[in-house]
């Protein structure tokens, strides 16, 4: 792909983009940049050093030739440098070259990542949906049923059991109401619930609610859970 910037640029030799790592350096220790545009004669790049126009600046390539080149800062903006190569670079290929060479851009990552897992984001989403459509379809509301109350399932678990792959837990035994008052026999360890027989006549007996009195191992007389 041709990645010269404008067929019309009046410039003398074609300007590249370019996403290209540098180290400059300049009377220092090297400073990592980045250029941005490439021509045989210079280049355009973001460094963190402090050089004004008239400035000479060493650069070496971050790609597996290391190419290094001088250039003479001809313009400045903020840490963006416009910089003329001393010498030439050999030809115009090499700059197309280098150009080649850029990291690529974000978007260019996603890009690739998606054209080389197309198949397992396909199945990721076929997958996400199927569960979604199970989840909707049981939750949807029917006019006339009462729905039961479930076990408390996290999401996985619930996606096992919808999928067949686990069975819902059975639901717990109702205990009736617990906060409904009974009447406890302390000789019998039973109790009664209101309307029996004999709630409120068993002697040392005394008012509770029916979770105490099940919290204090007391149990039902009628062999059934006061509501």
């Amino acid at each position: 792909m041709d990645r010269a910037l404008d067929v019309t640029n009046t410039r003398r030799w074609p300007r590249y983009q370019a996403n290209l790592p540098v180290l400059i350096s300049a009377g220092g220790d090297p400073v990592p940049g980045l250029a941005n545009e490439i021509s045989r004669s210079g280049m355009a790049l973001y460094g963190g050093v402090c050089l004004e126009p008239g400035d000479l600046m060493k650069v070496e390539f971050q790609t597996s030739s290391k190419l290094r080149v001088a250039g003479v800062v001809r313009n400045r903006s903020g840490f963006c440098f416009g910089l003329e190569f001393v010498t030439l670079l050999a030809s115009d290929n090499d700059a197309a070259n280098l150009a080649e060479c850029a990291i690529p851009s974000p978007r260019e990552h996603l890009e690739d990542w998606l054209d080389k897992h197309r198949g397992d984001v396909s199945l990721a989403m076929a997958s996400a949906l199927l569960l979604f459509s199970l989840f909707a379809w049981d939750a949807r509301p029917v006019a006339g049923r009462q729905t039961p109350s479930q076990p408390s399932l996290t999401l996985w678990e619930r996606a096992l059991v919808k999928l067949g792959l686990a069975e819902l837990p059975e639901r717990p035994a109702s205990l009736g109401n617990p906060a409904v008052q009974v009447w406890v026999d302390q000789h019998t360890a039973l109790y009664y619930c209101p309307g029996s027989e004999l709630f409120g006549k068993t002697p040392d007996g005394r008012l509770t609610t029916q979770r105490d009195a099940q919290m204090d191992q007391f149990e039902p007389a009628a062999r059934a859970y006061c509501q």
